[in-house]
């Protein structure tokens, strides 16, 4: 009784001080703390950052195969080595594509002489290792990332990955049956129909690009073909290694010498090609490949440009501008924002496998089927106005500043600045190309801007690939967003016509009639 008479004072107690006004010191406005009201006032310094040094890390192995070090003095105990095969989808021989890609995969998953698949997933579990391989279309890797002191049998089981490998059957049949599966579904979004399309649409029948793999294509590779591949693979010109972690140069260096450094070719070795070139065929008009789904996916192309002309500075930051620079860029703000049409939109040059070739220029958005021919003619409004009116100030501004400010994210990490270096010599860009791609966009002008937007951006020469319900489509939405997508080229004064792309069987990849 008298421990409920002493809880009822205790809560009387509680809801009189919880009545009572409680004092709080008054806080000076933000203003007075040095604190800007608005986010876009915050200043920071300048950021003080080096790229790192190429040919410090550079060096040859014995055997000529060019060798990245990036080394990490004070960071945690491990080691990423990766071998980047120069090899890919475009050597399979005809018939037998999806060749490499099999190949590629079973130099991991498929065990090695001395070890069976299982006993080598056992062997790389012990050792807290992550290892994997692949290849694609032009090229692949192999690798391995592990603790410091597991270094030397790491290196061990990578070689008799790749140079070993077992190929066991069953990991064969599996990865066969896997990729079949996977064709399968080749149609299921429109993401995937556009990726198949896009090389049909603006290359030729024969680029590499195009010959996807089939069901007879991938039936038809047996472990012959599998291991004949591989032989043809194994020289040290179809090879570069990068190491990035903790551990001595000095050590390392000798290790992949002990080791990769003594790799000889095999007796079928073929030295690596360049990778074929094509010719940009992309024609003006609208191309539609009906498919019965909600939202339509919207892909407008023209040729892009080579990282080494003069113009790329200007480009860069011009795209920033008109589509990738987020919730800053014109095509996120006007069809995003302001219209509530797409949650994703965007435009992008894409990166070109070698430097003094031209990628190309794509913008994309996914909206509603009604509304899709609304929709790209805003894109093309937001194009032209890139065309015709200087980019204000602020706009330049914050596009320089980020491009710059947000360069040394590509050099996060030792792994990163590796693979950054592989990738200069892949796609064969100058040493200095980075270290003075910053101070080329700092000098960038509003008049830059203008005249390479006039010169790559030509949207009477676009070629829209547009994948979703046809009949929708070109209905529009007549109560909200009026327009024919037959009548998107004549708004701007252009004689497009709309042309039907048939689906294309996932199985053959002929198209269905």
């Amino acid at each position: 009784m008298l421990n409920r008479f002493v809880l009822s004072l205790f809560s009387i107690s509680l809801i009189a001080q919880a009545a009572t006004p409680i004092q709080v010191p008054a806080k000076e406005p933000l203003k007075k703390a040095g604190i800007p009201n608005r986010p876009e006032k915050l200043s920071f310094k300048p950021i003080d950052f080096k790229v790192p040094n190429i040919r410090e890390a550079r060096t040859t192995l014995d055997n000529g195969i060019s060798c990245y070090l990036v080394a990490d003095p004070t960071g945690q105990p491990l080691v990423s080595i990766n071998i980047t095969l120069t090899r890919g989808g475009y050597w399979d021989p005809q018939g037998k594509e999806g060749l490499h890609q099999l190949m590629g995969g079973l130099l991991r998953t498929g065990g090695t002489v001395a070890l069976t698949p299982e006993q080598l997933d056992e062997r790389l579990e012990f050792m807290a290792a992550q290892s994997g391989s692949s290849l694609g279309s032009e090229r692949g890797q192999i690798s391995i990332s592990l603790l410091s002191k597991d270094l030397k049998e790491g290196m061990s089981l990578l070689m008799d990955m790749l140079t070993q490998p077992r190929f066991a059957q069953d990991r064969l049949d599996l990865a066969k049956k896997n990729a079949v599966q996977a064709m399968q579904r080749r149609n299921d979004d429109t993401t995937s129909i556009e990726r198949q399309q896009i090389g049909f649409l603006l290359r030729s029948e024969d680029y590499y690009g195009n010959r996807n793999t089939t069901k007879n294509s991938i039936e038809s590779i047996n472990l012959d073909d599998i291991k004949a591949a591989h032989s043809q693979m194994i020289h040290p010109s179809n090879m570069l290694v990068s190491v990035s972690g903790k551990f001595d140069k000095s050590q390392m260096l000798a290790l992949l010498n002990e080791t990769i450094g003594k790799l000889s070719p095999m007796a079928n070795a073929q030295i690596r090609s360049e990778i074929p070139d094509s010719t940009y065929i992309g024609k003006p008009g609208i191309f539609v490949v009906d498919k019965d789904v909600n939202q339509g996916r919207v892909t407008l192309h023209l040729p892009g440009i080579a990282p080494l002309s003069e113009d790329y500075p200007a480009v860069l930051v011009m795209n920033f501008i008109l589509g990738q620079g987020g919730f800053t860029s014109r095509l996120i703000k006007k069809i995003r924002s302001d219209e509530g049409l797409a949650y994703s939109v965007g435009s992008t040059f894409t990166t070109p496998l070698y430097v003094d070739r031209a990628g190309d220029f794509r913008a994309l958005f996914q909206t509603k089927t009604r509304t899709v021919a609304y929709g790209t003619r805003l894109v093309l409004t937001e194009i032209d106005k890139m065309r015709t009116t200087l980019v204000s100030e602020d706009e330049i501004k914050v596009a320089k500043g980020s491009i710059i400010d947000g360069f040394p994210a590509q050099f996060a990490n030792k792994s990163t600045v590796a693979a950054t270096f592989v990738s200069g010599e892949l796609t064969k860009r100058p040493d200095v190309w980075l270290e003075t791609l910053r101070d080329r966009v700092k000098k960038v002008s509003r008049e830059d801007i203008l005249r390479v937007a006039k010169k790559y951006l030509q949207i009477e020469k676009a070629s829209i690939l547009v994948v979703g319900n046809a009949k929708e489509m070109e209905e529009g939405d007549v109560k909200d967003h009026p327009g024919k997508l037959s009548e998107v080229g004549k708004s701007f004064g252009f004689d497009w016509t709309v042309t039907n792309l048939p689906l294309r069987d996932p199985m053959t990849m002929k198209p269905i009639k």
